[in-house]
């Protein structure tokens, strides 16, 4: 009874401790299959700019201080594409209409917001594209607003009734669309602070028959491709409007077919045209692997390592995890054919890459997302392993995978991590954990209350707002099968 003791208490000194609650806001949040309704953008004055959905408006953007306080909340038209910093103002992108079936139109337009009072300075439409075909369109900007970026790229998919731009998406991935996955052009285009477009280029492709784009914390632009006849995955860098690349590096990837790629990932350094790439691939033994590696573009070389998840592999990570407590002891992470690399980034000078399994099912009763243990992965700057570690934890979902995507957090030497853990049938718990970026030992795991929040609700993990000395989670009600309204309700946590 005293060890039992001094396990509850230990348990109960690591809990969070509340600080507030919005319990019933006078907006919610809109969810889709294509929704932005909750994303957020951390302001500089420790305040969280978020978009809701409110009742005479199309939706909103509403700014809560670090005490959940109000400050403004400005109505806007269209549907909402992105939100972000941009030379000390808010920028909100929206499609001047969307409907379910035909996806979103492609004429975007930008408002830009005084961030002190949600002023609206000025309202722009920045992009009017085909009228005819879908466009899949990203909007880019940087943490502290030097830069804001868009791509699209043209398919060959007709915007006519047919489903959905994220289910066909879906599709895509099962090989039933090929006209989505066909490109007409790719288009990448900057913004000064008056919403205009100052430079447009259409990227010279690398070799390769697909690729993945994403933006660095510098403002570069990265493509990646896929030449699996030779072997090579190329990644080619972009400065400024010059359509053709500054450097582009090859990497011998042992995978025989484009289809054998699971996923391709990127992380910025702080380091100058440095960047990471991590591939998810089923390697010439058919072995599901990691290819992990550092580019310098400055030089244009790599460093690289591999890691092969064959059943020998994952059977010795089962033995090597050592539980915190007992309530946290369960590991669920076997299932190998469906892992893969869920997040990629840079923390001091380590690298930590996560890997997970997660798969869907789909029956008459409707469609749920299984999420297993999450494997944590650190490398040094030559790429060496530094140590692995472990989230415990099993979440099951919607077919969108609502909650499924674990947050972090850096904070010196410590990462803080946040991730859904399922709670009996329908309730959803949330695990707070903190680890040693240096040694990888967890140092704190708990579940944190729920008390003034409804059991069933998840939380937003990707806009969690990380303060000074707290932190802000959205917990959210489940979506349905259509676009509709959903509740959302705030918790203010102490670290």
């Amino acid at each position: 009874m005293f060890s039992l003791l001094l396990i509850i208490l230990q348990f109960n000194t690591f809990a969070q401790q509340q600080i507030n609650v919005i319990k019933k806001p006078t907006w919610n949040i809109r969810a889709s299959y294509d929704s932005r309704y909750g994303s957020k953008v951390d302001l500089s004055d420790n305040a969280i700019a978020m978009i809701v959905d409110v009742p005479k408006a199309d939706f909103a953007v509403v700014t809560i201080d670090d005490k959940l306080s109000q400050k403004w909340l400005t109505e806007l038209s269209g549907f909402p594409m992105a939100i972000g910093k941009f030379k000390n103002n808010i920028v909100v992108i929206a499609a001047s209409d969307r409907s379910y079936f035909k996806s979103f139109s492609n004429q975007f337009k930008a408002y830009l917001l005084e961030e002190k009072t949600g002023k609206l300075i000025s309202e722009k439409i920045i992009y009017d594209g085909s009228k005819d075909f879908v466009e899949t369109p990203e909007f880019f900007f940087s943490e502290d607003g030097a830069y804001f970026k868009m791509a699209t790229r043209l398919t060959a998919l007709k915007r006519k009734v047919h489903i959905g731009l994220q289910v066909v998406g879906f599709f895509t991935a099962l090989k039933m669309d090929k006209d989505f996955n066909e490109s007409q052009s790719y288009t990448v285009i900057d913004f000064n602070d008056k919403l205009e477009q100052i430079q447009r280029m259409e990227p010279e492709m690398p070799d390769g028959d697909t690729w993945k784009a994403s933006c660095g914390d510098d403002g570069s632009f990265i493509i990646s491709t896929v030449d699996a006849s030779k072997g090579k995955c190329n990644v080619a860098i972009y400065l400024s409007s010059n359509p053709s690349p500054l450097k582009t590096v090859s990497i011998p990837v042992d995978a025989f077919s484009q289809d054998d790629i699971s996923s391709i990932t990127f992380a910025s350094s702080k380091k100058p045209l440095v960047s990471y790439i991590g591939i998810f691939y089923k390697n010439a033994n058919k072995e599901r692997s990691t290819l992990i590696a550092r580019i310098d573009f400055n030089n244009g070389t790599f460093t690289s390592t591999k890691e092969v998840f064959d059943k020998v592999h994952v059977k010795e990570l089962q033995k090597s995890f050592v539980p915190v407590n007992k309530k946290f002891n369960d590991l669920t992470f076997s299932d190998i054919k469906y892992m893969n690399i869920r997040h990629i980034a840079e923390y001091n000078n380590t690298l930590l890459v996560t890997i997970s399994p997660r798969f869907s099912v789909t029956s008459s009763h409707g469609s749920i997302t299984s999420e297993g243990s999450v494997l944590m992965n650190a490398y040094d700057a030559q790429m060496k392993p530094l140590y692995h570690q472990f989230l415990p934890r099993d979440y099951t979902s919607s077919i969108a995978g609502e909650g499924s995507e674990v947050s972090f957090k850096q904070s010196e030497k410590t990462l803080r991590i946040l991730a859904n853990q399922k709670d009996g049938l329908t309730a959803v718990a949330t695990i707070y954990a903190e680890m040693n970026l240096e040694s990888g030992t967890i140092n704190k795991i708990n579940m944190i209350s729920k008390d003034d929040i409804k059991n069933s609700y998840y939380a937003n993990t990707e806009s969690i707002s990380w303060l000074n000395g707290s932190f802000v989670i959205p917990f959210v009600e489940r979506m349905g099968i259509f676009s509709k309204k959903v509740d959302l309700q705030l918790l203010q946590l102490k670290y």
